[in-house]
């Protein structure tokens, strides 16, 4: 996590030590903030959802005292802090997702569950104070919020709250009890997901729903009622085309949609701005090279854009965990302009690919050839400029990289050596002498 100039991640020792890091990329200035002693009813219970509001960091944390709680650090030891013993004693406060929105924290908090009583879901706001950490609704018992379906557009949070009944209701909120509302309920068929996928594309907020009437479809809400509504049903009735949402570029927000067969994919774009329904147009259909095999499917498994290139990773799923192929695309919005630039990325069901874009280049991790191990690699969007940047750690497995944040002009990343031992990495993305054995980013051909 990216805080005043600084990177701040958490670690916990091999004797339970739990301690917050600051880095500003040197070894002599990667430091301990602060740390906090085992619990002695558990092992193992980590600094959890690091989330900055700009002038401060909050993260949720347990002790022996206060059980699991928030906490605030403004980046010092001294300046470290539980901000609040919302379940007082040592009972644990269930607490996230954590969010910033303009500058406040909102978080979410599950009440009941220590005390037997049925699970409520409560929202509240902090400014980091224990008097100015407040709750601004209580949306009864047996409801529950989850952190993948929340996002902030501006001032206004918006997020998915799911019900006993099986109905899945959509809700914004500006931190006020009048300014916390419902928009719209679904009632989905049985068995269907939440609504999830929640994209800001210009003043909309995107996202993925499943109706009995249309199935799982595309729909979008401009934070009104009367303007949250089903976008595009493009497989008509209640099969649903299962569309998945990616990211903006260029002005377009691109997603994809299955065949009702899901062998093939194809990529779509829309406008996110100028008009008020602007119709989504086909960029490109995705080729399958398992085409004659019904039980292969695909997916698009991380997305980032540069602005002007938008990059996404498709992978090909058959009856295991692992795909059975990982490649990555690039795009400018057109059939002509998409291209295939590396067929080799990691086929792992343990890691997750990412995708890390930063000053009109990509950062992620790939196989040095089909089979090899997987390293850092970089692309400027063409096939020539996508290239391995280090082979950090030679052999089978490799340093599998993850993590990346940028941090002024450096992007740390975190790679393993062995099962349980982790390297913090840094490139350098200007010319300038880096630190010893730091990779560097001199030239994007």
């Amino acid at each position: 996590m990216e805080f005043r100039g600084r990177l701040y991640f958490p670690a916990i020792r091999e004797d339970g030590w739990r301690q917050l890091w600051k880095s500003d990329g040197t070894d002599a200035g990667t430091i301990v903030v602060a740390e906090f002693p085992p619990l002695s009813r558990y092992w193992d219970s980590p600094l959890l959802s690091l989330t900055s509001t700009g002038r401060q960091l909050f993260f949720t944390l347990a002790d022996d005292a206060h059980g699991s709680e928030l906490w605030v650090s403004d980046g010092t030891g001294g300046g470290t802090r539980l901000v609040a013993d919302l379940t007082p004693g040592p009972g644990n406060s269930t607490l996230g997702p954590l969010v910033a929105v303009g500058g406040r924290l909102f978080f979410f908090r599950a009440a009941g569950a220590e005390t037997g009583e049925p699970r409520r879901t409560e929202l509240w706001m902090s400014d980091g104070t224990a008097t100015g950490t407040v709750r601004v609704r209580d949306f009864g018992p047996r409801t529950s919020a989850r952190f993948d379906r929340v996002i902030a557009r501006g001032d206004t949070l918006f997020f998915i709250l799911s019900r006993s009944d099986g109905t899945y209701e959509l809700w914004k909120s500006d931190g006020s009890g009048a300014g916390t509302l419902r928009l719209r309920t679904f009632d989905p068929p049985p068995l269907a997901y939440p609504p999830y996928s929640l994209r800001v594309a210009g003043r909309f907020v995107y996202f993925i729903a499943d109706e009995s009437a249309h199935g799982s479809e595309l729909w979008r809400t401009d934070g009104t009622v009367a303007g949250t509504e089903l976008f595009e049903d493009f497989t008509p009735g209640p099969a649903g085309s299962f569309p998945q949402l990616l990211d903006v570029a260029r002005g377009r927000l691109f997603f994809t949609v299955r065949d009702s067969d899901r062998a093939v994919e194809r990529l779509f774009a829309v406008k996110v701005g100028g008009c008020g329904h602007c119709e989504p147009k086909l960029v490109t259909s995705l080729p399958n090279p398992f085409a004659g095999r019904r039980e292969v499917y695909s997916r698009i498994t991380a997305s980032a854009t540069t602005g002007e290139k938008f990059f996404f990773s498709q992978a090909f799923y058959s009856r295991g965990p692992a795909p059975i192929h990982h490649r990555l695309w690039v795009t400018d919005g057109t059939e002509s302009g998409t291209t295939l630039l590396h067929q080799a990325l990691h086929r792992s069901d343990e890691y997750t690919t990412e995708l890390f874009a930063v000053d009109g280049l990509l950062l992620f991790p790939a196989n040095i050839g089909e089979f090899g191990n997987t390293e850092p690699w970089v692309s400027d969007g063409t096939v020539r400029g996508t290239r391995l940047l280090q082979d950090i750690i030679p052999g089978p497995r490799g340093s599998i990289p993850y993590a990346f944040t940028r941090v002024n002009d450096r992007v740390f990343f975190l790679a393993s050596h062995g099962d349980v031992t982790y390297t913090l990495w840094v490139v350098y993305l200007r010319r300038q002498r880096p630190c010893p054995g730091a990779p560097l980013i001199t030239d994007a051909n």
